[in-house]
């Protein structure tokens, strides 16, 4: 029986072939005697295969991150009662009420009753289902630990959910403000200073220097808007093809790292999640350089990308993760010591997911404490903007009626 497989060599490359095997352990073993890491094993169709659903052809409409939550949930709580994988998909199908999601769920329950993996199902749509989720989704069929990867899946996704939850709260009400204090700049500047700077013409009374340059901003802004507006657009383009340019991107990384206050949440955030991804793996008997190489896919930054490329580049050569985290400033001391602990001690898995919790809960409030503080410096900023204008308008209208008296 010939098996297709996806394997990493000592080296760090990555081989795929086939082999030829009585069973898949069988087919495994061979490849671990050869010195190969497996990525993926798959055992090969001999017969003319029946037509399966186009799995690329699922409806692409874009999946609620909270669907996903409850469809791990859903089949890990299925797995785990003793029903078969089959007969899960088919109930979790009945019960989705969104048609997307339900047309998702047919279209892997339909590939598994073909002969197909789960594994290899979630690999068709990759915008729904990232490569850590199909890595270690094949890791449990592979050691008959399905229930148990679910129960890791659901807790990994549910905290993922969770901290996008709290970050896109805590960031509301500021985001609200600023559209506020932007909406009522253009009020004042294109309604109501117009109308005094007529006023105060027909007048032809004296003004201060301060209302003098609130005027001329006014009927520079109001005669030059498609200038600023393109200017605008201009900037966020550049900036968007400047974020395409690797070299520029990893200097706009590191720059947005190091900006005060944001920079520290930005640098928490983001390696709270590879920990998560580690943790999750991990628990799931994925191999360590598995585990490394694919949270590199759930990463943007190019700083991070940089880190978890050494870290993956030491453990490969036979170092230690925790003393690679710790050559990094990226991390703090406190988590590359407890992670360096548990590798120490033979329980990285577990020391990765209790550092993985902490900074979640930790991040939390600090998400939170950044909300606090920006809500009142933008009703700072727009009252300072408001009563600058009001005190611009009418200082000069109240040295009129005093001069009438």
């Amino acid at each position: 029986m010939d098996f297709a497989f996806e394997a990493m060599t000592a080296e760090g490359q990555v081989v795929t072939d086939r082999i030829e095997a009585g069973t898949l352990s069988e087919a495994a073993e061979a490849l671990r005697a050869r010195g190969l890491l497996v990525l993926r094993l798959n055992a090969v169709e001999q017969a003319e295969p029946r037509r399966r659903t186009p799995l690329l052809r699922w409806p692409l409409r874009r999946i609620r991150p909270g669907e996903l939550v409850l469809f791990t949930r859903q089949l890990k709580m299925l797995l785990e009662a003793g029903a078969a994988l089959v007969p899960a998909l088919e109930a979790i199908e009945r019960q989705t009420t969104r048609p997307a999601f339900a047309a998702l769920v047919r279209a892997v329950r339909e590939h598994v009753e073909e002969g197909g993996t789960l594994a290899d199902a979630f690999r068709a749509r990759p915008d729904v289902f990232d490569p850590v989720f199909c890595s270690m989704v094949a890791a449990g069929e592979a050691t008959a630990t399905l229930p148990a990867t679910f129960d890791r899946l659901n807790e990994m996704t549910g905290r993922q959910h969770q901290t996008r939850k709290a970050v896109i709260g805590a960031l509301a009400y500021p985001c609200v403000l600023s559209l506020l204090c932007v909406a009522v700049a253009c009020v004042v500047v294109g309604f109501v200073v117009p109308r005094f700077a007529a006023l105060f013409k027909n007048l032809n009374s004296p003004l201060p220097p301060v209302t003098r340059f609130l005027f001329a901003a006014s009927e520079d802004a109001l005669r030059y808007w498609p200038l600023l507006a393109g200017a605008v657009g201009l900037a966020v383009g550049g900036l968007l093809l400047v974020v395409r340019i690797p070299a520029l991107r990893l200097h706009l990384d590191r720059l947005l790292l190091e900006l005060p206050l944001i920079g520290r949440v930005v640098r928490r955030l983001i390696f709270a999640r590879v920990l998560r991804i580690w943790a999750a793996m991990l628990r799931c008997h994925v191999p360590l350089l598995e585990a490394i190489a694919h949270s590199r896919t759930a990463l943007t930054n190019a700083v991070f990308l940089r880190l978890v490329r050494d870290v993956e580049e030491g453990v490969a050569a036979g170092g230690m993760m925790g003393r690679a985290l710790a050559e990094s400033p990226l991390v703090e001391p406190v988590v590359a010591s407890a992670i360096r602990t548990g590798e120490d001690n033979g329980r990285l898995a577990e020391a990765v997911d209790f550092v993985s919790r902490w900074m979640d809960s930790d991040n939390a409030q600090i998400v939170a404490g950044l909300a606090r503080i920006a809500e009142p410096a933008l009703l700072t900023v727009m009252g300072l903007f408001v009563g600058l204008v009001a005190m611009s308008l009418f200082i000069p209208l109240f040295d009129l009626a005093t001069a009438g008296a």
